[in-house]
């Protein structure tokens, strides 16, 4: 895909906050957010504003355990080490301690993080200054180097759930908009790049039925399909089948129906192989959603459908293909949210299927 389609900052924002499951923390920040231009000047936004929140609870604190050269006795006493590195004789100790401090993975993302985006050239001169102001109550807390573990390793409980939308948006501007480079210098991308969409396009799907399904009607998962393998078979290499693992599923309990959504976050539904042919759905996507549908062991009716945006063209194509139905649709995220909102409900009512 080489160009993705153009929408809002505004779609942008609800989607994640979606896809996050952060709707009800964001929803005294979504008001005005019509006024940004670009995505930075949104997250950078949003970043004061959370933690402005932080502060008022005070931030996140847990015990870490130092091992320091002390002139005062702090903790335990480690003999051993305070032997070896002959400290006596500086008439200090080796102390093994604990201190409840704010110096803290959580907390330092968020700096790191703050310091980056503050470097972001085209940032407001507004937000960058509050930014800036932010950033004095970290003083005591340290920057890391961001990786991938940074974010994988992050625990949440009740104690700090209320960091889990900061942490999402570090993580976002850590693989989605910036890059780093050789050495400290850092680009920044106009947009969020397509890999981090396409997992925003699918998240944002799946939570959005969560949120807005009655229950009592609807499963809504995104369960994993088991190939039908035979037992009377010897197989050799299981190991190596690729799991069948679904976007979104919608199985509507009172009808007894199942739809499985494969989101694809696209250029155009359409490939060519040549300049000459007439435009054709996308081969592969649409022998992945029909393996999909054939899979399945739903017991009632099973359909499928391809829900890629709206770039250019709106497509509803419908296929009955070996007894199963096969839907292509397309969700317009540059129309206002209300249409969005409408249409994906659209989508969840067929009742054909």
């Amino acid at each position: 895909m080489t160009e993705s389609p153009k929408i809002p900052i505004k779609n942008i924002y609800y989607m994640l906050c979606y896809a996050w499951n952060t709707l009800q923390q964001a929803d005294d920040q979504i008001t005005g957010i019509e006024e940004f231009d670009n995505i930075y000047n949104l997250l950078a936004k949003v970043m004061v504003s959370g933690i402005n929140n932080l502060r008022k609870r005070g931030f996140h604190r847990e015990y870490k355990e130092y091992c320091e050269e002390l002139s005062l006795v702090r903790g335990k006493i480690d003999v051993g080490k305070t032997i070896k590195r002959q400290s006596l004789k500086r008439r200090k100790v080796i102390c093994d301690f604990d201190e409840f401090t704010n110096n803290v993975p959580f907390n330092q993302i968020l700096k790191t993080t703050l310091s980056t985006l503050i470097k972001y050239p085209q940032l407001d001169r507004v937000l960058k200054n509050e930014l800036i102001k932010t950033r004095y109550h970290f003083s005591d807390i340290d920057e890391i180097r961001l990786t991938n573990n940074s974010f994988s390793f992050l625990k949440y409980n009740r104690n700090n759930i209320h960091y889990k939308m900061l942490m999402n948006i570090c993580e976002l501007l850590y693989y989605g908009l910036i890059t780093n480079e050789k050495g400290n210098a850092v680009r920044f991308a106009d947009f969020i790049r397509n890999e981090q969409m396409a997992i925003l396009y699918e998240k944002f799907v799946l939570n959005f039925y969560k949120k807005h399904l009655p229950r009592r009607d609807f499963t809504v998962h995104s369960p994993k399909i088991s190939w039908s393998i035979s037992s009377e078979y010897n197989h050799i290499g299981l190991e190596y089948l690729p799991e069948m693992r679904t976007d979104i599923v919608l199985e509507d309990n009172i009808n007894q129906t199942q739809l499985i959504i494969d989101t694809k976050f696209y250029r155009s539904a359409f490939g060519k192989r040549n300049y000459s042919e007439t435009n054709k759905l996308i081969s592969s996507n649409l022998y992945q959603i029909y393996t999909y549908i054939n899979s399945s062991d739903f017991h009632g009716a099973i359909t499928g459908m391809l829900l890629y945006p709206t770039n250019g063209e709106e497509l509803d194509l419908e296929y009955l293909i070996s007894g199963k139905i096969i839907l292509v649709k397309t969700l317009n995220l540059s129309s206002n949210w209300e249409d969005i909102f409408s249409r994906l409900i659209e989508i969840a009512n067929i009742r054909r299927y």
